[in-house]
């Protein structure tokens, strides 16, 4: 009894020294910035010079997470190891130095990229707790340089590709509930990557991966105030990626271009398990971050697809207010020296976004096809799911999947859709990368003499959408005092209203994602417009609070041995 009440009033006096440490804390200074605004060479930097570690990063990550998910609902799952491969990072450090840039630095990944430890669900209990055999060569390429997977994000569930648009709404899914975007209250956050978007707007994570066909990483990045590299389809590999293979992309979400260079270097490359993979035209990944250059857009000549105005997914927004934007930097691009080609359009565009559009007839086809190949190679399949019939089947048994009011009506569709493999899929295939290459983004390049097209993001992914071509997203604006709110159809999130950014997209051929980072750079240090406004939500946890409260601590122990705190 004794002894017992020895160790409780040890405990007691311990959790008091730590209480006060805490309180004292605030008293401390402390120089370093805040963690959203850190980069990932600032944060190599600070982990350096010792002036925090790569455990406290995590625990940081981790408070902020804690702080505003469970209103957010941004990230969807934490790595229960995030801590212990810290420490191991820490020490690995110490010992050898770092591996790479991505040593020690968290990031968040879509939950639709498999990941070892952890749940691959698409956002859908009908997928929790499934297990594909190898978790996907961008993590293990993550993990080789030492970057460390904090957990997932949330996402669109399915990719939005479940109901139809009157019923769905971006950033919800079954699992993780609605994300919201952080511009403005009940913000709409785009999808289907809108997790990892969000996460990086309110500083989660040090970087943010995304998966996109069309849109799925441009337009969240977009609502955020983010940079984003939708890259060329393949040069990362899609393997235990949940997208369509014929055209999709994995890409990273940061806040600034560097970042994003940075990460690409060490997430691209090729897989046995992803044929396009094999096309990537260079033995060595660049390293993407010497790319960026401050006079990257000089001398650059810059093509404007103005008849992309007419992509229908412009009305989600005030395309009047964004064209203003993007014509008054145009002038201030036309002073780096650089060539601007207006109405450098898309020569069959008017064929995009007709009814009997390829896509229109292709795409049901093929996410029936790269759903159901992707359902028979689970190690792991709790609920049995093999078909599209078996999918719509649970989703309706399950009332966390909000059936009907979310309804099915995109998969009873590609559960009835032609054989992918079908000649006629195949002329679809020959139709669409036409629209997208010689009359899309090849002819309009050539057309033009252009090294890149220029145009606002919110009307520029359906083209590189058709074809796999890559896509960089820079801030541009934010919408104007006195917008007036608009909703989505469902009624449940603001599409527009003040305060809400856009961005401009940098286009290009194939594998040309170092040319796009050395415009997309420069254009980023001209402007700066991303550092112009603040979610209107943000965490307050940053690294100072655990360097002040070590600092005390030790400011109050030093010179107490351990024993004493048992000696009454």
């Amino acid at each position: 009894m004794f002894e017992q009440l020895k160790f409780h009033q040890a405990l007691s006096f311990a959790l008091l020294i730590a209480g006060l440490a805490w309180l004292l804390a605030r008293e401390v200074d402390c120089d370093l910035p805040p963690i959203r605004d850190l980069s990932i060479d600032s944060l190599q930097e600070f982990l350096s010079n010792g002036s925090f570690t790569s455990e406290d990063i995590v625990q940081t990550y981790l408070a902020r997470i804690a702080e505003v998910n469970p209103t957010i609902r941004s990230v969807i799952e934490i790595n229960p190891n995030a801590i212990q491969e810290a420490r191991d990072l820490d020490r690995e450090r110490q010992r050898k130095g770092r591996r790479s840039e991505l040593h020690g630095i968290p990031i968040l990944v879509k939950d639709s990229i498999n990941t070892d430890g952890m749940n691959n669900s698409v956002g859908s209990f009908c997928l929790l707790g499934s297990r594909a055999k190898d978790e996907a060569s961008v993590i293990t390429r993550l993990r080789a340089a030492g970057a460390i997977i904090l957990g997932k994000s949330n996402m669109s569930q399915w990719g939005n590709s479940r109901s139809s648009a009157k019923t769905t709404s971006n950033g919800w899914s079954s699992v993780g509930g609605q994300t919201y975007g952080v511009y403005c209250h009940h913000q709409d956050p785009c999808g289907s990557s809108s997790g990892s978007a969000v996460s990086m707007a309110l500083g989660l994570a040090a970087g943010t991966v995304g998966v996109e066909t069309v849109g799925s990483i441009t337009c969240p990045a977009m609502r955020s105030n983010l940079v984003s590299i939708k890259t060329t389809a393949g040069l990362v590999a899609r393997d235990n990626v949940i997208v369509t293979k014929l055209r999709g992309s994995v890409g990273p979400i940061t806040k600034t271009v560097k970042d994003a260079a940075i990460m690409l270097k060490f997430m691209a490359g090729q897989s046995p398990d992803d044929p396009l993979s094999s096309r990537i035209p260079f033995e060595t990944i660049p390293d993407y971050a010497k790319s960026c250059k401050l006079n990257g857009l000089a001398h650059s000549r810059l093509g404007v697809p103005r008849n992309n105005a007419e992509n229908p997914f412009a009305a989600t927004m005030n395309l009047t207010v964004v064209m203003e934007s993007f014509n008054r930097v145009l002038d201030i691009i036309k002073e780096t020296g650089a060539t601007i080609i207006d109405n450098a359009n898309y020569s069959a565009y008017e064929q995009v976004n007709a009814d009997d559009a390829p896509q229109q007839l292709l795409g049901p086809s093929e996410y029936k096809f790269d759903m159901e190949n992707y359902f028979r190679s689970l190690e792991v399949n709790p609920k049995n799911i093999l078909t599209m019939k078996d999918l719509i089947a649970c989703t309706k048994s399950l009332p966390e999947k909000e059936y009907p009011s979310r309804d099915t009506a995109y998969w009873e569709f590609a559960s009835n859709a032609a054989d992918f493999e079908s000649p006629e899929m195949v002329e679809a295939v020959e139709r669409m990368r036409y629209l997208g290459g010689p009359g899309g983004i090849d002819g309009a390049l050539d057309a033009a003499g252009a090294d890149a097209l220029i145009f606002p993001s919110v009307c520029s992914s359906d083209v590189p959408g058709l074809v796999g071509y890559p896509v960089i997203c820079v801030p541009l604006g934010f919408m104007p005092e006195g917008t007036a709110e608009k909703r989505n159809p469902r009624g449940n999130l603001v599409e527009e209203a003040a305060g809400i950014p856009f961005g401009i997209s940098f286009i290009g051929r194939p594998y040309s994602e170092q040319k796009l980072i050395e415009l997309a750079y420069s254009f980023e240090k001209l402007t700066q417009i991303g550092l112009q406004r603040k979610p209107v939500v943000l965490p307050s946890a940053d690294p100072c609070s655990l360097v002040r409260r070590r600092r005390v601590l030790f400011q109050m122990l030093s010179g107490i041995s351990p024993w004493k705190l048992f000696e009454f």
